[in-house]
């Protein structure tokens, strides 16, 4: 899972839509942690996260404006594993092929419409493991901006996913808890400090795309901090989620999120201190495959 920005810079990333062939043997039972990462391999990613007809107040000097806002971010990464110890990627390399953001604000009768490439756009990156959760990001071919530092300060790695689903074979209809910690790697640094619960449930077994793949749903509330220079917020999620997981791979080569989104907290915008207050609908969807899975 991924991530995404907006407003005063979030990101977020989850979980996919299909249906074809179900499992001829209920009774099977399925690795959902499936094998270990291989070096050479390479993925790609797309993922799109929306909020749409958000409700947006904003408090300053006495005065409030109340908005609507609709924002679209598209993310498409390529990563490749170059170095795995014990189920966990060490180093990797991604390549940013598209980080792009559009908002549009109604306002007095009026639509404002920004659209923008995220700051990492087009760059290549190496990322070094240096300890539970913590990476070392540096790119290839360019000397980072101070935007850029930021936004590298934030991002994590591919991080082992284990501790999201059960140990050993289960069966269709096993359900399990997983905690907020736990989903940190989908965030980034942009949400910190998370707090809440999924109740997953691994519901059936289909093929998608000629793979055969166990649909695991989600649901929960989770909250969190985002942490940014113009201030911090509180930030709370209400979702439900689906991921379609390749059996074979490991893969989460679909997921979809559906939900609620709020924020609140003081930030200064121009030099003035506001507070601000989000709600609103989301969804994110997003699709993973291999472009190679050959060892080097």
């Amino acid at each position: 899972m991924r991530g995404t920005k907006w407003v005063v810079g979030v990101a977020v990333i989850l979980a996919g839509s299909v249906d074809l062939t179900r499992a001829k043997d209920d009774d099977a039972a399925y690795d959902l942690r499936g094998p270990a990462p291989e070096k050479g391999q390479v993925t790609v990613s797309k993922t799109t996260f929306k909020i749409k007809n958000a409700d947006v107040a904003i408090k300053a000097g006495g005065t409030t404006i109340d908005a609507k806002q609709t924002l679209t971010a598209v993310e498409e990464d390529e990563v490749k594993v170059l170095a795995v110890s014990d189920r966990q990627v060490t180093k990797a390399q991604t390549k940013v092929v598209k980080e792009q953001i559009e908002t549009v604000t109604s306002l007095g009768g009026n639509d404002m419409t920004d659209k923008k490439p995220g700051d990492l756009e087009g760059e290549v990156i190496i990322s070094e493991r240096t300890g539970p959760g913590k990476w070392k990001h540096t790119l290839v071919d360019n000397k980072p901006t101070e935007k850029q530092k930021k936004e590298l300060d934030k991002r994590v790695g591919p991080e082992n996913e284990d501790d999201l689903y059960p140990e050993g074979k289960v069966k269709v209809g096993h359900t399990w808890t997983v905690d907020a910690t736990a989903l940190q790697r989908m965030f980034g640094g942009s949400i910190t400090d998370l707090k809440g619960k999924l109740k997953m449930k691994f519901v059936k077994v289909e093929d998608v795309d000629g793979e055969l793949c166990a649909v695991i749903e989600s649901v929960g509330v989770i909250k969190g901090i985002a942490k940014e220079d113009e201030g911090e917020l509180n930030v709370e999620l209400d979702m439900k989620g689906t991921t379609w997981r390749a059996i074979k791979s490991g893969q989460d080569v679909k997921d979809k999120a559906t939900g609620k989104i709020k924020m609140d907290g003081k930030i200064e915008m121009d030099g003035v201190k506001a507070e601000i207050a989000l709600e609103g609908p989301f969804t994110i969807n997003s699709t993973s495959k291999f472009k190679t899975a050959k060892s080097e």
